[in-house]
């Protein structure tokens, strides 16, 4: 992203009333003006989030450290240390070392081999925040990635839930990113799982993603659905019933088959992903 674009993104953000501005990529760390953007930002008065694996310079890495932590905010995507190598987890550590306040603890699952207990060890190690992100790598419409697929998500959903019941006693909490559905769940964890699951099956909705031309898209995995250039009337309200719009065709079905026989279906659940509940309806079609 140029300086134009990312100010007029800024300027989009304050525009629709927005108080923070959330810094993605790819890693986003690794843009060359990562540290003057942010700092514009702060200027604006704006609270700042980056979502980040980690693997940042030393440089950056101190920049932030002298951020207060309450308008800082870190979601530090982890993987397994099995899964991860030297450089990459001593990189992780120094990261929970210096920025502990400001961090939220993040895993994407995109497979059933998935141990989630390494993430409370860190939790205690470096005196993080008592919480963690999950989120499920969803199919990406515009081309091929590694994702988990919903035939799997009952797989996952009991370990998740034998993770949460451990967590529990710990005081942690655990938050859900987009696409996760009740009935991956074992239904005697449903009691267990009750925040949870209030935002698990309703939260597929444009979140709005801008990418590095200004483009704005609902979210990546539906990157290649619609996209819509930002100019300077548009607002966060104006582009998400854009988007809305676009994806009311898919609103009656979900990601099973069975979807729309199902009790939860439109009371705690939306149907899941719209990328899988597009792929299914091309697929019908």
């Amino acid at each position: 992203m140029d300086d134009l674009t990312y100010d007029r993104a800024l300027d989009y953000i304050e525009r629709s009333g927005l108080k923070q501005a959330r810094l993605l990529g790819g890693e986003p760390t690794t843009h060359p003006k990562f540290i003057s953007y942010v700092q514009k930002a702060l200027e604006r008065n704006l609270d700042i989030m980056v979502f980040t694996n980690g693997l940042m310079s030393q440089k950056v890495l101190n920049f932030l450290a002298q951020i207060p932590a309450g308008k800082l905010s870190i979601l530090l995507n982890t993987i397994h240390p099995n899964e991860n190598n030297p450089r990459g987890i001593s990189r992780q550590k120094q990261i929970m070392a210096k920025l502990a306040p400001s961090i939220i603890l993040g895993i994407t699952i995109y497979s059933t081999i998935v141990d989630l207990e390494y993430l409370t060890v860190y939790l205690n190690e470096f005196n993080l925040k008592k919480e963690v992100r999950l989120g499920l790598a969803h199919s990406v419409l515009s081309q091929q990635n590694r994702f988990l697929h919903p035939k799997n998500y009952s797989i996952v959903g009991r370990k998740i839930a034998r993770f949460k019941e451990e967590v529990d006693v710990k005081g942690i909490k655990v938050g859900f990113d987009c696409g996760f559905v009740p009935c991956m769940f074992p239904p005697d964890s449903f009691e267990l799982l009750h925040e949870e699951l209030k935002k698990a099956g309703n939260c597929c909705h444009p979140i709005i993603d801008m990418l590095s031309d200004g483009t704005c898209i609902s979210c990546y995995p539906l990157n290649d659905l619609k996209k819509i250039k930002l100019h300077s009337q548009l607002t966060a309200p104006e582009l998400i019933e854009q988007f809305e719009k676009e994806l009311r065709l898919y609103n009656e079905i979900g990601i099973y088959p069975y979807c729309r026989s199902c009790p939860l279906f439109k009371t705690r659940c939306n149907g899941g992903c719209y990328s899988f509940r597009i792929q299914r309806y091309q697929n019908q079609t």
